[in-house]
């Protein structure tokens, strides 16, 4: 019933998708789950098959400043809005807690601002929510063989090659937003560069040995690393983060349930997608956090 109920809001109107009525819905739905673990497993299975949001679905929404999408939506995701938006309301009761969550996990201190947000899952996204308490490394409970994986976030040459399509203005003209892309562009010389490090264990040693597959913990938000990932070409900078998703166990067997490229939210064997990198160029290994 909750899933049909879901996939009729979803099929209205765009201008619903994201309400605080729809929020709240959900958080009613699951009111007497106490379990953040079984939260994350219930609220996360009912948006399985929604499509993957290309461009990043979300933004600062109506009153932001370089991207006007949705501060929350409930009919597409990419990785990390899909992983935002699962933690925020599997911690929350009420749609304000869901917001304030939501604010602090996808922003510095929580202030909604473009360059605030955790555009970088190394650099910003996993130190910001250890820090405010959001979650916990737990690389260590699966086996002692860790790797670390570090690159320079140059910060402002990826704030310089921000395009024009990046400026999500939809009421807004061509030349309007490419002033606004020169404001920010302006920007970049009051930022710095900085090393991310990130702490993996190895998707080859993970392969030979799938018994420490066992001992993530369900729930368990999982970070794939490329080391020194080189996207200069792309972004203007390299980074050591591509993907995120949950992992979940189920009659013996581990799942990774994400938003994937391939196009959709989808759950798949998380030893037959990790096989999918073994001795790859550039993706090396995976990083574990709890929720808190």
């Amino acid at each position: 019933m909750l899933k049909f109920f879901i996939l009729l809001v979803l099929s209205q109107s765009l201008a619903f998708a994201g309400s605080r009525e729809e929020a709240q819905d959900i958080l009613l739905r699951f009111k007497n789950e106490t379990s953040i673990t079984k939260r994350l497993d219930l609220i996360s299975k009912i948006f399985m098959g929604l499509p993957y949001g290309q461009g990043g679905p979300l933004g600062e929404g109506p009153e932001g400043r370089y991207d006007q999408d949705p501060l929350y939506r409930f009919d597409t995701f990419d990785c990390t809005t899909y992983v935002e938006t699962i933690m925020a309301l599997a911690l929350a009761r009420d749609i304000n807690e869901f917001e304030e969550h939501l604010d602090k996990i996808r922003y510095e201190n929580g202030e909604i601002d473009y360059l605030k947000r955790n555009h970088f899952t190394d650099l910003q996204w996993i130190p910001f929510n250890i820090e405010n308490g959001h979650m916990t490394e737990i690389n260590t409970t699966v086996t002692n063989q860790i790797k670390v994986a570090e690159a320079l976030i140059n910060f402002p040459n990826w704030i310089r090659s921000i395009k024009i399509a990046e400026i999500k203005m939809p009421n807004s003209t061509q030349e309007e937003k490419q002033e606004r892309l020169e404001e920010l562009h302006a920007l970049a010389p009051n930022y710095t560069s900085s090393i991310a490090r990130v702490n993996y264990l190895e998707i080859n040693m993970l392969v030979k040995k799938p018994q420490l597959l066992n001992k993530i913990p369900t729930g368990s938000i999982v970070n794939f690393v490329r080391p020194n990932w080189d996207l200069t070409d792309l972004i203007g900078t390299h980074q050591n983060i591509s993907h995120q998703g949950f992992i979940f166990k189920r009659n013996n067997v581990v799942y990774l349930r994400h938003a994937s490229t391939t196009g959709k939210v989808k759950e798949e064997p998380f030893l037959d997608y990790l096989k999918k990198f073994v001795n790859h160029p550039t993706m090396k290994g995976i990083h574990l956090m709890r929720l808190n």
